[in-house]
C-alpha cells in the first residue's frame, strides 16, 4: 500500500529562528581604557606637571610679611585617531533569496562592528603589554611565577606593585587586569585561598580577589580570542591577553586633574563612533556597507600602572 514517506509531507527548510554564529562574548579594553568621544580627528588635551602638586611650598609667614608664591606647570599632548575601514558587500541576487534566518544586512552590520571591536582589543593588549609601556615593572620566572604554586608569592608580588604606583601617584592602583590563562591559575592558588578557608569557598572569584588589596576596586579578566590562521587555513583560536598582569590606576570616566592609565579618544563621524553606511554599486547590482572608525588608544599615565611579565608559565 503507498504510504506518503517523511520527504513527501516536509520539505527541509532553513529555520527562521535559530542561526549559529561565533563572536567573543565581551570584551574588556574599553574596560580598562575608558572611552573618550571626541568630534576632530587630532586635538590635545591638557596635563598638569605631577611635580608641583606633590612638592610643599608652604612656608612660614610673619605679621606684615609678605606671602610665599607658588605655582604649577601645564603642558599639552596629542591625540591621533588613526581612521580604519572595512566593507561588506551585499549582492542584490543574494539578498532577494536569502532565507529570514539570515539577514545579511544585520549579520553584516553586526560583524562589522564586532571585527572594529575585536581590532581594539588586540591593539590594546599589545600596547599596554609592551615591555617599555609603564614607569615600573617585574618579570616573574621559575618558581616565583604564580603557578607554582609551593613557592611563589602572588600576594606579596601585587602589593609590591601597588605600593609602587602609590610612590609614583598618590594613588593606589583601583583596576587590575590579567589574562585568562592567569586568572586560571590565580583563581586556586593556596594563599589565596588561604584567606578565605573558613568560608567554604573552593574557588576565588575576581571580587574576592580585589577584596584582599586596599584600593584595588575591579579584577578584570581578558579571555577574548583571535584567530591567528590565514583565511583558509585550520582555525588557531589564541588568546589575545598574554600570561601577563597589569595594575593600574584608571580614572572611571573621563574627568579633569584627575590621573588615569589611559583613555580611548574616539572619533564620532556622522555622530557615531562606529560609523556603518549602505551605498549602492548599481554596476554591479550589489549594496556595499562602508564602515569606518577612527581611535587612539593613548597611555596617558606612564606612572599609573604596574606590570607583571610572565605571571604564570
Amino acid at each position: 500500500m503507498a504510504q506518503p514517506t517523511p520527504t513527501d509531507v516536509h520539505i527541509d527548510a532553513a529555520l527562521s529562528n535559530v542561526s549559529i554564529a561565533y563572536k567573543n562574548e565581551a570584551y574588556v579594553a574599553d574596560q580598562l581604557f575608558p572611552v573618550v568621544p571626541v568630534d576632530k580627528q587630532s586635538d590635545y588635551y591638557f596635563v598638569f606637571t605631577k611635580d608641583f602638586w606633590f612638592r610643599n611650598s608652604v612656608e612660614r609667614r610673619g605679621p606684615g610679611s609678605k606671602y610665599a608664591e607658588g605655582g604649577i606647570q601645564l603642558s599639552s599632548t596629542q591625540f591621533v585617531c588613526v581612521n580604519k575601514g572595512l566593507s561588506f558587500p551585499l549582492p542584490r541576487e543574494t539578498v532577494e533569496n536569502q532565507d529570514a534566518a539570515v539577514d545579511l544586512e544585520t549579520a553584516g552590520a553586526e560583524w562589522l562592528a564586532d571585527q572594529f571591536m575585536l581590532d581594539r582589543e588586540i591593539a590594546l593588549a599589545a600596547k599596554i603589554f609592551d615591555a617599555s609601556a609603564w614607569t615600573s615593572s617585574t618579570t616573574l620566572s621559575g618558581t616565583s611565577q604564580w603557578s607554582d604554586y609551593a613557592n611563589s608569592d602572588p600576594i606579596g608580588d601585587i602589593n609590591t606593585g601597588m605600593e609602587a604606583v602609590k610612590k609614583l601617584t598618590g594613588r593606589y592602583p583601583n583596576t587590575m587586569l590579567m589574562g585568562a590563562e592567569v586568572w586560571d591559575k590565580l583563581k586556586f592558588h593556596p594563599d589565596l585561598l588561604d584567606i578565605y578557608k573558613h568560608t567554604n569557598a573552593a574557588i576565588l572569584t575576581t571580587e574576592m580577589v580585589g577584596k584582599v588589596f586596599d584600593g584595588l576596586e575591579r579584577v578584570i579578566v581578558g579571555s577574548s580570542i583571535y584567530n591567528a590562521g590565514a583565511e583558509g587555513a585550520s582555525f588557531d583560536g589564541t588568546y589575545i591577553w598574554p600570561k601577563n598582569v597589569l595594575l593600574a590606576y584608571v580614572a572611571k570616566a573621563p574627568a579633569l586633574r584627575t590621573p588615569s592609565a589611559g583613555y580611548t579618544f574616539v572619533w564620532r563621524q556622522n555622530g557615531y563612533m562606529i560609523a556603518i553606511v549602505r551605498v549602492p554599486e548599481d554596476l554591479r547590482r550589489r549594496d556595499v556597507l562602508l564602515a569606518d572608525h577612527a581611535f587612539d588608544q593613548k597611555v596617558t599615565g606612564v606612572d599609573c600602572g604596574y606590570e607583571v611579565i610572565d605571571a604564570v608559565a
